[in-house]
């Protein structure tokens, strides 16, 4: 898909750590953040009216948790091409539910969080 829009949309609740994914993608070529969302509903609808090629996702969410949405996307059989997880909780147990769940990617936000544009610039190079 090299060239066309490199469509994300955002699953994130902390407005600091949202405001960080957003300008690591912003010098993306072809980049465009399309929606985000703080809580699970909101991310399904969201999710379900933008269609985004990649879903950057939380775990830890307001009212539930990014492994919701994951099920929900699963369920409905509507998942963008790539999914990454970032978290402050990288434990195995999430890492292993988070890839059981269909996620693509899984990062810790305090140490990995350079990886989450690695990924997009491949996804946009492909």
């Amino acid at each position: 898909m090299a060239g066309s829009e490199l469509t994300i949309y955002i699953v994130e609740d902390s407005p600091a750590v949202m405001e960080r994914l957003v300008e690591a993608v912003g010098d993306i070529p072809n980049a465009k953040v399309v929606g985000s969302a703080d809580a699970v509903a909101a991310a399904l609808e969201g999710m379900r009216l933008a269609q985004p090629r990649v879903l950057i996702l939380d775990i830890q969410l307001r009212g539930g948790s990014g492994f919701q949405v994951l099920k929900q996307l699963r369920a409905s059989r509507s998942r963008p091409e790539a999914v990454i997880v970032v978290t402050n909780h990288p434990s195995d147990d999430y890492r292993i539910a988070s890839r059981e769940c269909g996620a693509d990617h899984f990062f810790d936000k305090a140490s990995e969080f350079h990886k989450v544009r690695e990924v997009l610039l491949q996804i946009d190079a492909a």
